[in-house]
């Protein structure tokens, strides 16, 4: 394997879309869902079990006015695309690490980000309601209950290139990813949780941000 500088980790809703598609969606077609979400936020609710309770609310059937729904709804934060080629150019593997559904990635990435390697929970529409198929389960000492779980993905990646990990992140799913992580980037509710568990971060607000610690200045440019 190509010898790299380090792996770049990038949660997605929220992340690299300005809103959390996954509360977006589950709210807009059930508001009575707000109250599982913020069970979550608050951590009074492990997030694989949430995650089941939110999509057990939408019928199968809808799966096409659900994709339409998140394809108007993202909206990339400023950066992303000069960010993910960079590190293509850059040969950097990068990997879009998300606890939302695959196929609500593929709605609004859809042939585009060829070079990001997509990792998400499997969606089932062969039921009446959306089921999960959770495919990347926790691992010691994670204590479980992630869904996906970020930190056996970052202890995976840092074991296959040898390289550090770069995480980016926003919110309580990324807890345990970020606090295995080399470096972390950390805004919203994720820095809040990495303050107090004091675990050292940098703040950002745009992709461009990012770019400026990891590589140098950005001037101007299409996001």
């Amino acid at each position: 394997m190509m010898s790299v500088p380090f792996v770049v980790v990038s949660d997605f809703d929220g992340t690299i879309t300005e809103r959390d598609l996954v509360v977006a969606l589950t709210t807009r077609f059930n508001p009575a869902n707000q109250t599982v979400v913020d069970q979550i936020n608050a951590r009074q609710l492990h997030l694989k079990e949430g995650l089941e309770i939110l999509f057990q609310t939408l019928p199968s059937a809808d799966r096409s006015t659900y994709e339409s729904f998140l394809r108007n709804e993202a909206i990339f934060r400023t950066g992303f695309h000069r960010f993910e080629r960079l590190l293509e150019d850059a040969r950097i593997p990068f990997y879009i690490v998300s606890n939302g559904l695959d196929f609500m990635l593929n709605a609004v990435l859809g042939e585009n980000s060829p070079h990001a390697v997509r990792m998400a929970n499997q969606a089932r529409f062969d039921g009446e309601v959306i089921q999960i198929g959770w495919q990347y389960p926790c691992t010691p000492p994670c204590p479980g209950g992630c869904g996906l779980c970020k930190h056996a993905v970052v202890e995976e990646l840092r074991r296959r290139y040898q390289a550090p990990v770069v995480f980016i992140g926003d919110g309580v799913t990324d807890f345990n990813g970020a606090l295995h992580a080399d470096t972390v980037f950390a805004r919203s509710r994720l820095a809040d949780f990495l303050e107090q568990a004091g675990k050292p971060y940098i703040p950002f607000d745009s992709f461009d941000d990012i770019m400026t610690q990891l590589f140098v200045p950005v001037e101007g440019g299409a996001s």
